[in-house]
């Protein structure tokens, strides 16, 4: 499946919305709420030809636009994760995987993101209690009730994130808020994994400075996600993540980087 993406509107936001509608197939209402969450913004998901008119179109009014394979995207699981990074003079390295380095020469972008995830869980229980009106009616023949109740939790969980690129086209690397080891860095640690990573990022920038960083997947307003459900027993468990969709984005921004010659 082929996906169309807008990295870059050309006109004000309102009018162009308006534009747009009738090649996006909603309303204007739609069309700018779409456009008003922020760049890359997917606007299809269509086979080759239906992609590539589209985004034909989009271009001729002077949008920057991305096409892309889904199939292509590589997810952030997959990515060579720098939870032992260690900075060198021309490189980074891993503690953890040995003979693993990355040039950072080889830095196309640094894409800063944010990971969201909400897990809410429901669990049903069925009790039987004495009920003395029952008991009375029934003349004693039956004495309890059946009480169902249901308990649900939510779980929120956020994590900074920072998407390393390659210029090579090589695995992109992947830099997380938690879980990461900073003594790699070569400076006096802060207190707090957030600051840390923060850290991270700025040496990062020093050390690939023809690298460009692009963070507007930080400041986006939503983000597409998935929700995946299961259930056994009584308990239903319901999953709402972001990571999918930002590493959609990130992939799509990525591209538009590396045409645009940035």
């Amino acid at each position: 499946m082929q996906v169309v993406a807008i990295t870059q509107v050309a006109a004000s936001l309102d009018p162009e919305a308006s534009a747009l509608a009738s090649e996006l197939g909603l309303t204007a209402y739609e069309t700018r709420l779409l456009l008003a969450a922020g760049t890359p913004t997917l606007v299809r998901r269509a086979d080759v030809p239906t992609a590539a008119a589209l985004a034909s179109r989009l271009r001729a009014r002077g949008h920057g636009v991305v096409v892309c394979d889904e199939a292509d995207v590589i997810a952030s699981s997959a990515m060579v994760d720098m939870r032992r990074l260690r900075l060198g003079s021309d490189r980074v390295s891993l503690d953890d995987r040995a003979g693993e380095a990355l040039p950072f020469d080889d830095v196309l972008a640094l894409l800063p993101a944010r990971h969201r995830q909400r897990t809410e869980t429901s669990t049903a229980t069925t009790e039987h209690k004495f009920s003395a009106s029952r008991a009375l009616v029934s003349g004693g023949l039956v004495t309890t009730t059946t009480v169902k109740s249901e308990a649900r939790h939510t779980t929120d969980r956020s994590e900074q994130v920072l998407y390393v690129l390659r210029r090579s086209g090589a695995t992109p690397w992947i830099l997380r808020e938690h879980g990461t080891h900073w003594s790699g860095l070569g400076r006096t640690l802060a207190p707090s994994s957030i600051e840390n990573f923060r850290l991270a990022v700025g040496l990062l920038r020093e050390c690939a400075p023809g690298a460009v960083y692009d963070d507007r997947l930080v400041s986006r307003k939503a983000s597409p996600e998935r929700t995946d459900a299961a259930g056994v027993a009584g308990a239903r468990t319901v999953t709402t993540s972001s990571e999918g969709g930002i590493d959609l984005l990130a992939h799509v921004l990525g591209l538009w980087i590396a045409r645009a010659g940035r």
